[in-house]
Formats: structure tokens, sequence, C-alpha cells
């Protein structure tokens, strides 16, 4: 008896350097017929089938290095400014100081030229205001400084149109507040310094209606703070300074009954620091100055417990620095001052791990300036006050992405061969 077997194995051609490749050979199985004799003269031919199985996984890796490059810069240079993201993908940047000067100007930022065109002129020039994106695609400013006086005049700016035009001015005037646009597409504004004391009066902006309603009083009055949108509707007032001392005291405002009620305090009291809604919907404080000293200490308020734990310190104690949420969860950390100049450092807070990783820094030291995610997942930072001078420039920062593509190919191969006797 002979048996004659023919196998054939294909094998995968050489991938290149980024595509990790494994080979999988099933177990080859040959299942012979029983053979039937006579005793006759008789030749029996029995065909037998031998079917061999690979898979072959193929995964495909591609990687984004993260990193800062420079883009275009701004048509002006600005400091205490602001960034908006529009709804058509540029950024809005207004107003600001420079040479002594409280600017009425405004640019947009495109990401598709990584170029800066001017916009309309603002009606009144200002520094220290707020800007909120509404849910009809105009953006809202209020308060800040003038040339002549500490501001409640607010306008809004129609990127459609290009053109600013003058809105309701607010009850107060407010500078340095902070703005919180609401799940009814309303705005809240908060605090501030109107030119005399710091303000605890509050008010909200009705786009429909263009007009403004005192909702309230906030138990502390606070300027220098943050105003943050929780999962629940609620806005989370912390920090700031009040008439006579640096808070670390927190409040919740309720649209629903348009009144206030205190919160647990943070650890640490603070001002001009950042808050940053995370994924989960909880809170993260960073930095901010308490008497003259700057803070690197973070904080974690959880919003369905309303309570505050430490998370860690920052690798660079900083105020007047900005935070974004990224795309991945993470808060990237940028800038600011430590008290005595301008900061070029930039860090990663991980929520997962709630460490803090240093990144690379920025081309520029800058505080005062502003922060703002584009649609591609890229941080753009634009303007503030460097080492020595007030900046027009602008960077971009490219977090680290990797992506991956899997393939499996199973390949059936069929071999038919005779035994003979």
């Amino acid at each position: 008896l002979i048996l004659m077997l023919k196998f054939v194995i294909l094998v995968p051609e050489k991938l290149d350097s980024t595509t990790t490749t494994t080979t999988t050979l099933s177990t080859i199985t040959t299942t012979i017929s029983t053979l039937t004799t006579t005793t006759t003269a008789t030749t029996t031919s029995t065909t037998t089938t031998t079917t061999s199985s690979i898979t072959s996984t193929s995964t495909i890796t591609t990687a984004r290095h993260s990193g800062w490059s420079n883009t275009g810069n701004m048509t002006e240079i600005r400091m205490e400014h602001t960034a908006s993201l529009l709804q058509n993908g540029k950024v809005l940047v207004t107003a600001g100081f420079y040479d002594d000067t409280h600017l009425n100007s405004s640019e947009l930022y495109d990401p598709l030229t990584g170029s800066w065109t001017s916009t309309g002129s603002m009606n009144q020039g200002r520094d220290g205001h707020t800007a909120s994106l509404l849910s009809n695609g105009k953006v809202l400013v209020t308060g800040g400084i003038g040339e002549q006086d500490y501001l409640n005049h607010a306008e809004l700016y129609n990127p459609s149109t290009e053109t600013w035009t003058v809105t309701n001015s607010m009850k107060d005037k407010r500078n340095f507040a902070a703005a919180c646009l609401l799940a009814d597409g309303n705005v809240l504004v908060t605090g501030g310094f109107n030119g005399d004391t710091i303000l605890d009066s509050v008010e909200v902006y009705d786009p429909s209606t263009e007009i403004w309603t005192t909702t309230g009083y906030m138990a502390e009055a606070r300027d220098g703070h943050t105003a943050s949108l929780l999962p629940n509707g609620k806005v989370l007032v912390a920090g700031g300074f009040s008439r006579h001392t640096f808070q670390n005291t927190a409040e919740l405002y309720h649209p629903s009954t348009k009144t206030w009620t205190t919160t647990d305090s943070m650890k640490d009291r603070r001002d001009y620091h950042t808050a940053t809604v995370l994924t989960n919907g909880n809170v993260l404080v960073t930095g901010g100055s308490y008497g003259g000293i700057t803070q690197n200490s973070a904080e974690l308020y959880d919003y369905s417990t309303e309570t505050w734990k430490t998370v860690g310190t920052m690798n660079n104690a900083r105020h007047n620095h900005q935070a974004v949420l990224l795309n991945d969860g993470k808060v990237l950390v940028t800038g600011g001052s430590n008290g005595s100049r301008a900061l070029h450092t930039a860090e990663l807070y991980d929520p997962s791990t709630e460490l803090w990783t240093t990144i690379g820094n920025m081309n520029n030291a800058r505080d005062y300036h502003t922060a703002c995610l584009l649609t591609d997942g890229n941080v753009l930072v634009a303007g503030g006050s460097g080492d020595s001078t007030d900046l027009n420039t602008a960077e971009l920062y490219s977090p680290s992405i990797r992506t991956s593509i899997t393939i499996n190919k199973m390949n059936n191969i069929q071999d038919n061969h005779e035994i003979s006797h």
C-alpha cells in the first residue's frame, strides 16, 4: 500500500516594519476511506480530500507622535483675550490688551490653512471679558475693562456675516467674571469686579429675547473664579478672590429654581486657576494663586457626592494658565506664570491613573493666553504675555495618536489525491 499525500501551504508576503504578522496553521487531518477488496484481480481507487486552513492575522499600526509646532501668527499682539471654537471649525479670537490699548479687533484662525484673517471689529475695545458660544452659532461677549471704565456692555458676533452687533447690556459692570452656557441655551454670568468692589451678583442672558435677568446672589463675592456646567444641569462655581480673602469655597447654581446652595470647599484657596469638566462629569481644578503663592495642587470635584479630593500635584506651579480636555479624556495644561516668569512648560493629567506627566515645552513661554481644542483633536494656543514681550504667535499641540487595523484572512486549501492498490 502506497500513500501519496501532497500539501500546499501558502506563505504570506513579507510586510513592512509597521506590520505585525502571526500565522496559525490548523491541524491537518487526513481521512482515508476503507478499501474494498475482492477475490478477483481488481484495482480499487479511493479519492481522499485533505483540507488545511491557514489563518493570517495582520495588524497594521500607525502612530503620530505628540508635540508642538508653530502655526501662523495672529494679525495683532494680544493678551487677556478670548478664543471660541465656532461651529464651522474656525476659531474666533476677540479683543485683549496690548501696548496700553484695550483692543476691539477680532480675527479668525482657519485650521485648514493654518492662517489668520481679520474679521469685523467689536463696538467696544476690552480685555478681561467673557465669550460664550451660543446654540445658534453666535458668540456672546460680555464685560471686561475698556479705555474709560469697567464694562457692562455686551455684543454678538455672527459668523455667517462676520459682523458684530450690540445687544442689551448687563445690569452690572464686570471684569474677570465667569460665564457658563446653561443646558437651556441661556448664559449665566457670575461675579467679577466693577471697579469699586467684587460682586456676588449673578445674571442670565436669554439669546431668544436678548434680555438680562438678575438671578439671585452667590454666597460669596468673587472674581478670578471658575464656573462649570455639570451633567445634572447645575453650575459649579469655585474659588476666586472675595472682598477680603482668597477663596476655597464652592457653590452650586440650580437653574430650575434659580437659587444657590453651598457645597463642599476645596482643600486649597486659589484664584486664576482652571476648571475642566471631565468625560465622566467630574471637575478637575488646577493651580491658581493664593496670597502671592502660586499653587501646583490639583483637586477633583465629584458631582454625584458633591465632595473634593486631591489628585496629585502638577510638575509646575502655575496661575493664569490654560487647561483643555483632549479627545482621549486627558487634560492638557499649558503655560501660565509661576509668580516670577511666564512658563514654557506643559503637562497632561490622566484621569484613569490620576497622575501628571510632563510633555514637550511650548515654543514660547506664555501666560494670559488662550488654548482651544480644534475639531481635528489638535489644540491651538495663541497670544499671551511671554518672557519679555507680549505675543502674537500661535502654536499647535498634536496629541499622540495610535491607530490599529486588524485584518483576519483564512485560506482553505483542498488537495485531492488518490490511493491505489
